[in-house]
């Protein structure tokens, strides 16, 4: 499932929430000296300043006031220039305006102050600071969509018009037809079973995957799975041979760059005949590219090449509006494989 780019306030407490340790050093440093000419200050009414001003930035981030949160932001640092939380927050703005180079660097002084930090690490690979990676890590995906897990459906539903489900389901229909049989589901990157909601009716048995706790602790309360596992997707199905008739797959491939090895798995993962159907953000030429969203968009006609590879035919294949993002329409593949019998 993906997570757009603009982060929410809960996401936000969560994804602070994670450094507490970190945080906590930030709170016993001493905030710089007042300039000569303002009157002598204490640390903790600047503190307080700036919890207010960390307050009021939100608030106008969540209203879209962006100019109003970057000054706010900029007075933060003015007042505690080894605030993180700000630092962070000044990138998620130049990301916001499309403005790459102001952005990475306010990534990379995250970096300096939490080394190794997966969010931003992928992040600066996705501006060009860094050389991307063939995917995203597992630390990354774990982050990202724990922070993100208790907005995450109000966010993309209710603000992003996400579709990709909804689509996914009519994609399935219109292949197997009305007279179908119940078939045993695998749902990969479940998230919060937006997907499972769609498919169940089709579902003789329905199983849910992903690599976010928080996220598989949501779905779970829908009460629509027979089974959930918290686990990278490509090693559960290859550990999960000829044990489905349907694999599906929501925006999973935006955090893949090279499918080669997701593609097979998914493909030793179905019995003969079993569908495989995902969606995936679309580019033209080439084979995958890592875009400045943070997330792989993939040539369609190469994604059909590698599932042939791996014994999967295109049966069905449209495009549309999976969601917007920052106000635009996000063009998207729809596709529907089948696992082809082997030779006898």
């Amino acid at each position: 499932m993906p997570a757009p780019r603009k982060k929410t306030k809960k996401a936000k407490k969560a994804k602070t929430a994670r450094t507490k340790k970190a945080r906590a050093a930030r709170k016993a440093r001493k905030a710089p000296a007042p300039a000569a000419s303002s009157p002598a200050r204490s640390p903790r009414a600047i503190a307080r300043q700036v919890e207010a001003l960390a307050r009021a930035a939100e608030r106008a981030r969540d209203a879209g006031e962006h100019e109003r949160s970057r000054a706010a932001l900029e007075r933060i640092l003015e007042l505690d220039p080894g605030n993180a939380d700000a630092v962070w927050w000044m990138g998620d703005y130049w990301h916001t305006m499309e403005k790459p180079r102001p952005a990475l660097g306010y990534y990379r002084r995250y970096l300096a102050m939490y080394p190794g930090d997966p969010e931003a690490l992928h992040m600066i690979a996705a501006l060009g600071g860094r050389p991307g990676r063939r995917r995203a890590s597992d630390d990354y995906l774990r982050t990202h969509f724990d922070a993100y897990a208790e907005d995450f459906e109000d966010s993309l539903v209710g603000e992003l018009d996400y579709r990709a489900p909804r689509l996914l389901r009519r994609a399935l229909a219109k292949v197997r037809g009305p007279r179908a049989e119940p078939a045993d589901i695998a749902d990969i990157g479940c998230g919060t079973g937006l997907v499972g909601v769609e498919v169940r009716g089709m579902a003789r048995t329905l199983t849910g995957v992903d690599l976010s706790r928080k996220m598989v602790a949501l779905a779970r309360k829908r009460g629509i799975y027979d089974r959930l596992a918290v686990a990278e997707v490509t090693r559960f199905l290859r550990s999960h041979r000829r044990r489905f008739d349907m694999v599906v797959s929501a925006d999973v491939l935006i955090y893949f760059g090279d499918i080669t090895a997701l593609f097979r798995a998914a493909a030793g993962a179905l019995r003969p005949g079993g569908l495989f159907a995902f969606t995936a953000e679309s580019r033209r030429g080439g084979t995958y590219a890592l875009t400045a969203s943070g997330r792989y968009a993939h040539n369609p006609a190469w994604l059909a090449r590698v599932g042939r590879a791996a014994g999967l035919a295109e049966r069905h294949r449209a495009t549309g509006r999976l969601r917007y993002e920052v106000g635009r329409p996000v063009a998207g593949v729809i596709s529907v494989m089948e696992k082809m019998s082997p030779p006898r």
